[in-house]
This record gives structure tokens, sequence and C-alpha cells, in this order.
């Protein structure tokens, strides 16, 4: 993922947790809401998760998750990333599936 896409200010992920639209798979929550800025994405992998090794890469498997993706998801959002503790144990490849999932089932990818 490219820096230029990052989510980094406390109070955009705010509004994005509030005004957001939820959708869910068995290992990451996607929250998604209407953005001025262009296409912004954050990451929120919380101690749940484990240790700051884990959790370090954990984010690195996310955003490289995301490379694939970037120019296929919809620009005009927000998008914060909520990793559950379960997606520690996966591998790239099922993190990189995942992602997928999650942004399919939300609707905001094109093809």
């Amino acid at each position: 993922m490219k820096r230029e896409y990052r989510l980094k200010k406390r109070a955009a992920f705010t509004y994005v947790y509030k005004r957001g639209e939820k959708s869910a798979s068995r290992h990451l929550l996607l929250l998604c809401a209407k953005s001025g800025e262009g296409l912004k994405i954050g990451l929120s992998v919380s101690k749940k998760v484990g240790n700051a090794v884990t959790r370090n890469r954990v984010k690195r498997l996310l955003r490289e998750g995301l490379r694939p993706l970037e120019q296929k998801i919809n620009p005009s959002f927000m998008y914060v990333i909520v990793a559950h503790p379960s997606v520690a144990e996966l591998d790239y490849a099922d993190v990189c599936a995942e992602v997928e999932k999650v942004f399919r089932r939300a609707g905001k990818l094109s093809e």
C-alpha cells in the first residue's frame, strides 16, 4: 500500500468508526465512510492480536495484501481494517484472500 493512501489522523479514524458501514469476514472487519480526500486506508491491530512483533507482522501482511487491490478499490471512501486475533495465525496467501473477501462483501471492488 502506498504511503499516500494511509489514514493517519485520529480524527479520521474516529469519523470512520462512528459513520462507517461495517463488513466482516472471519478474521477482519472493514469499516468504510465517504471521503473528501480520495482513497485512504487505515489499519487497526490491537494488543489482543499479540505482542509488538506479531502486531507489526500482521500490519505488514495487511499492507501487502492491499497492494494488488489498490487500483480496484473504490477511491471515494476512507477505510479502516480491524484485525481480529485469529489473523496472526494466517500466512500471506490467506491474508490476501481475507482482504479481498472483505472488500468484495462490502461491494467496494470494481472489476
